[in-house]
């Protein structure tokens, strides 16, 4: 008998060590959307042109892919309007002739719905070593949108 209750108080406690020493699993992000593993932060931008106080309503983010010759945008809502907004949109504009205006051969993606809640995009250029523009914007309820990107719309990030 003392041998079976050593025996069991023995493999007890080797699932308590297994389970204590066991690496746990990180904690669960909020969804926020994702170019890909090859994609790199560019810049950020805050989604404040329109706001009241100036308080920031989210962000929008620029990614460069050197391995897939592309960038990528993506629109996200601040953590305190999460599940509040009624529109969320990203957009990106690549300058495809280098004239740094927009014009013909530019192209434009954008990605933008009334059912996002957390992010909108990933939208995706290829523009390795050209310049672009991009912006976001969210609106929260009924108030009026709230906008944000690369500064006075300029063309950036070139390379």
């Amino acid at each position: 008998m003392k041998i079976t209750r050593w025996a069991a108080a023995g493999m007890t406690l080797a699932a308590v060590a297994a389970l204590t020493l066991a690496p746990s699993a990180p904690a669960q992000a909020l969804p926020q959307g994702s170019c890909g593993n090859s994609y790199r932060k560019v810049a950020t931008y805050p989604l404040v042109e329109g706001a009241k106080g100036g308080e920031a309503h989210g962000t929008v983010t620029l990614y460069h892919s050197r391995t897939a010759h592309r960038k990528c945008a993506i629109a996200r809502v601040a953590r305190s309007y999460i599940g509040r907004t009624s529109y969320l949109y990203v957009e990106l504009f690549v300058d495809r002739n280098g004239n740094k205006e927009y014009d013909g051969p530019d192209t434009g993606v954008a990605d933008g719905s009334p059912r996002y809640k957390w992010f909108a995009g990933p939208v995706y250029a290829p523009a390795d070593g050209l310049c672009v523009r991009f912006a976001g914007a969210v609106r929260i309820g009924s108030k009026p949108a709230v906008h944000g990107g690369t500064p006075d719309g300029e063309w950036k990030h070139c390379g």
